[in-house]
């Protein structure tokens, strides 16, 4: 046992509870039950200090991290001169003092760091305002200038700074975390982490500020910008001829999304801002979580959800893809079918367009009605509801035209007309300008435009003046007019005038000759219809009004008159109605004609 001289250094005290079983005093330096007479008893015998103040001296433990997770204790210097000295010779305080030193070079070389990085940015700012200084124009853009010279330097300026202070902040936080490691158990314990916490924390703040002072000079920046551009790269919104937005208004309108933009760019940023603040201490971790959470749960939730939709969204594009090429393979075979390049027997180039019509439809629908389960929220009670609803609104309107559909349809096959054809629908008589499936548009001669549903057309007769042209069977359209002429003319002189005044015009073929028919003997007069055969019925009203004028030229010189006998009545007496310059040269207007009987009658 230890000699009564010499303090206890070695004895255990009961004041140290803290220490693990593996760290306790070698027992060998305490008496042993029954082996008192064994011990020295030489009072110059060193005594074996089993104190935590020599590390190198204490016993191996059996796990070899006791060692590392060993809680820091403060050196008991002040127990005794001898303690105090040994400690000071031992391996903790060299340690102490090489961590010391490691860190004063540390900390020099983070402030020469510092202003070495200060003295270069300094001279790229110097750098930076000579080349301003030289820059006569800014950015620009087809001729419009969209940044200044000003604004260029001030954007690389605020670059340059906040590069600046993004490498200062990396540099501070590399030798603060460097300093701490230095420091044996210095990394688990409370104060140290305490501190790194508020470095961070200030380190957050900074760049915090900078990026809502930036967001805001760029925002600003770009309400600037907005006007210069607007003369030129924001156009009025028109449709048809219509203004629909002017630029003031896209102008008021771009400039209030941006404003928008802004607030929630800065909004967002302090949001994660405080997140990220409460999550470096232990005391509001919880709080950052809850704030997180917030976001998180939702994105989480529709990433999710997202993912899970997957399948379905890839077989919906699948259809869409499949669809799509199927109407382009089939417009382009219906092309080459209206062109003439691919010829099916009884399918006539008309019916390519509106069969490619129908056939794209019928592709949608079909392609509508798989796709539909896939799509999201299709077994939802709002989507059978609204499905409901269209189902009802188009059973109530669709009779009619349904209707039109399906007579639209027959006529597209049927073949009556085709578009440009001169027709007779009913009592309305133009040419075909539109045949869809729901109505069919007519212009007359007189530039009025007639829209006649398709099942009004399909019960109505229809008449075509375009089709005899053609067919090759037919010679063309037969134009007919009909006169009246009395029997005291000769029927041949009449034939010849009227077939000369057919042949004179410009739109009647001279092959076929225009030819002459009697149809009928009447009781005063015998009716002769001209036929002429012309290539051109969109002129039908001006070949009529020719003929007509022709006609008339051509009686009135050879001294015909086109007039009904009923006239003779009250014949007597008076000038015939043939023109000045077509009457003979010895003609006198006659006089009243009495019968021989009733002079008699006069006489007696």
């Amino acid at each position: 046992g230890p000699n009564a001289g010499e303090p206890a250094l070695d004895s255990p005290t009961p004041a140290e509870p803290t220490l693990p079983d593996n760290t306790k005093p070698d027992s060998g330096n305490l008496p042993a039950e029954g082996a008192e007479d064994e011990q020295p008893s030489d009072a110059n015998q060193p005594v074996q200090d089993t104190s935590p103040s020599h590390p190198q001296e204490a016993p191996a433990a059996d796990n070899g991290t006791d060692e590392e997770a060993r809680p820091v204790q403060i050196p008991r210097a002040l127990e005794g001169p001898a303690t105090f000295f040994q400690y000071l010779q031992g391996k903790e305080f060299r340690d102490l003092m090489e961590a010391v030193g490691w860190s004063t070079l540390l900390i020099v070389t983070l402030a020469f760091s510092i202003w070495l990085i200060t003295y270069i940015f300094q001279t790229i700012y110097s750098k930076l305002e000579g080349l301003a200084s030289r820059l006569a124009t800014g950015i620009r853009f087809r001729g419009a200038e969209i940044m200044q010279a000003e604004t260029m330097q001030a954007v690389l300026r605020a670059f340059l700074r906040l590069l600046h202070l993004v490498l200062n902040i990396l540099l501070i936080l590399l030798v603060a975390d460097w300093i701490i490691s230095l420091f044996p158990g210095a990394e688990e314990s409370p104060s140290a982490k305490v501190v790194r916490s508020v470095v961070r924390a200030l380190v957050a703040t900074m760049v915090f500020l900078t990026l809502f002072r930036g967001l805001r000079r760029g925002f600003a920046l770009l309400n600037r910008s907005i006007p210069i551009l607007q003369s030129r790269f924001i156009p009025d919104l028109e449709f048809q001829n219509t203004v629909l937005l002017s630029r003031d208004r896209l102008l008021g309108a771009l400039q209030a999304l941006t404003n928008g933009l802004k607030i929630a760019c800065l909004l967002l940023i302090s949001y994660f801002y405080m997140a990220g603040i409460f999550g470096l201490f232990e005391a509001t971790e919880n709080w950052a979580s809850v704030l997180l959470g917030y976001v998180q749960k939702p994105l989480h939730g529709a990433a999710v959800a997202f993912v899970a939709y997957l399948p379905n969204l890839f077989f919906i594009l699948v259809v869409i893809v499949a669809t799509r090429y199927l109407v382009k393979f089939a417009g382009f075979l219906f092309r080459e079918i209206e062109k003439g390049t691919i010829e099916i027997n009884g399918f006539y180039p008309d019916w390519a367009r509106p069969t490619h019509k129908i056939l794209a439809v019928v592709l949608i629908a079909f392609a509508s009605i798989i796709a539909f389960p896939y799509l999201p929220g299709a077994n939802s009670d709002a989507f059978k509801g609204i499905s409901i609803f269209l189902g009802f609104m188009v059973s109530l309107g669709s009779s009619a035209i349904i209707a039109n559909i399906m007579a639209g349809v027959v006529i597209t096959y049927m073949r009556p007309f085709r578009v440009g054809d001169r027709v007779k629908i009913g009592d309305t008589e133009g040419d075909i300008i539109e045949k869809s499936l729901l109505v069919t548009r007519i212009r007359t001669v007189k530039n009025v435009e007639i829209t006649i549903p398709n099942g009004t057309v399909l019960a109505s007769h229809i008449v075509n003046y375009s089709t005899a042209i053609d067919r090759k069977e037919t010679d063309g359209l037969i134009l007919h007019s009909t006169v009246t002429i009395g029997y005291d003319v000769p029927y041949k002189q009449v034939q010849e005038l009227l077939i000369q005044a057919a042949s004179e015009l410009d739109f009647i073929k001279k092959t076929p000759a225009p030819f002459v028919l009697q149809t009928s003997l009447d009781d005063y007069y015998i009716s002769y219809q001209i036929n002429c055969y012309t290539d051109h019925p969109d002129r039908m009203a001006r070949i009529y009004s020719a003929l007509h004028q022709n006609i008339l030229d051509r009686f009135n010189e050879a001294g015909v008159e086109i007039m009904s006998p009923h006239y003779y009545a009250l014949r007597d007496g008076n000038q015939i109605t043939l023109p000045e310059k077509n009457l003979p040269a010895n003609y006198r207007t006659p006089g009243f004609r009495l019968s021989q009987e009733e002079n008699q009658k006069e006489d007696s």
